[in-house]
């Protein structure tokens, strides 16, 4: 004969089980092990800039460039440069065929000389009032008229001569020996790119933020976002009225000549060069109107902190209690962490204020 046992008696039974089971094992999960350590990344509190920052793009440009071309007419009979060479002021690029002027300059040259010596010849006769002073004042003039014909002779010839009227960076050149070239006839660019120019602009609402001499921090996608320092030059004096920004202008130092001209630069302008402790903006943990860390100690325990929280700046936030300078606080891997918990670092950036 079957018997049934009431349905009580089996829900007690299985309460009793999942007690006695989980009296052997514990808090700490099945069979007494521990619940292991959640991997976590660590990074310092640090002092960090949290000055105001503007922040804008523009384009570099060379602080000097300009387009090589003749000023007369006349056949290439040297060139003296390369491609892409660096050049210094005055260095001679083109020599322009030059054999009437060098015979312009010769008989130039001659009728100085022959004016100068009628001159002198006069002017000792003019002291034994041999010849009037009229006559000696006409041999002067036309003296200073050879004078002043030699001195046109020599620019004539000058001209021939194409020179860098900077020190600079040649680009590609543009003919052969031999090209006939006119007023005009571009034959190379030259640039200055130890330091470069960037033109951009800001809303005018930031006027009286910027000020001419202000350092700024640049740098380009291009090159890996690397930094480089900068001044700002030039302040326009009036607020563009369609667009409502101001038109700026910075000089950046190119020492390693990496910046080209065209280049799209990220511009950052700080008022205020103070520094603040902060941590990440990943490290924060928003409860209500209250901000939390979790700060671990060498026991590798990670305790969650209550902090106050200042200015905002890229990736970072000002902690204005609760933390001190040194303190480590996750800033990877924070969700899967409980106040109390036993943490595994398995990494930690360096100190980057």
């Amino acid at each position: 004969m079957n018997k049934q046992i009431p349905l009580y008696v089996v829900l007690a039974g299985l309460a009793v089980y999942a007690g006695s089971l989980w009296w052997q094992g514990g808090e700490g999960g099945e069979g007494g092990r521990e619940r292991p350590p959640v991997p976590v990344t660590l990074e310092p509190v640090a002092a960090r800039p949290m000055g105001d920052v503007v922040t804008a793009l523009g384009t570099a440009e060379a602080r000097e460039g300009v387009v090589i071309t003749a000023e007369q007419s006349g056949i290439v009979e040297q060139i003296h440069f390369r491609d892409g060479e660096s050049v210094s002021k005055g260095a001679l690029l083109i020599t322009l065929h030059d054999d009437e002027q060098q015979a312009k300059l010769r008989e130039a040259e001659a009728r100085l000389v022959d004016q100068r010596s009628q001159f002198e010849r006069l002017r000792n006769l003019a002291t034994s009032q041999a010849v009037s002073q009229s006559t000696l004042d006409e041999r002067e003039a036309a003296l200073k008229v050879a004078e002043a014909q030699l001195a046109v002779a020599r620019a004539e010839l000058d001209k021939r001569y194409i020179r860098a009227p900077f020190t600079g960076v040649l680009g590609a050149r543009q003919l052969s020996p031999g090209a006939l070239v006119t007023p005009g006839t571009q034959i190379t660019t030259l640039d200055d790119i130890s330091a470069m120019k960037v033109e951009f602009s800001v809303p005018e609402t930031l006027a009286a933020f910027v000020r001419r001499g202000m350092t700024l921090n640049a740098s380009s996608a291009a090159l890996g976002n690397k930094s480089f320092v900068g001044t700002l030059s030039h302040v326009d004096t009036r607020v563009n009225p369609a667009t409502r920004t101001l038109s700026l202008r910075a000089e950046i130092a190119n020492p390693q000549r990496d910046l080209k001209p065209g280049m799209l630069m990220d511009l950052q302008i700080s008022r205020d060069a103070g520094e603040a402790l902060a941590v990440p903006e990943g490290a924060l943990i928003s409860v209500a109107n209250q901000q939390f860390v979790y700060r671990v100690g060498a026991d590798n325990i990670a305790k969650q902190v209550p902090v106050k929280t200042g200015r905002r700046r890229v990736g970072h936030v000002e902690v204005l209690d609760g933390v001190q300078a040194g303190d480590q606080v996750i800033v990877e891997g924070i969700h899967k962490v409980r106040d109390g918990q036993k943490v595994a670092p398995v990494a930690a950036t360096a100190n980057a204020s």
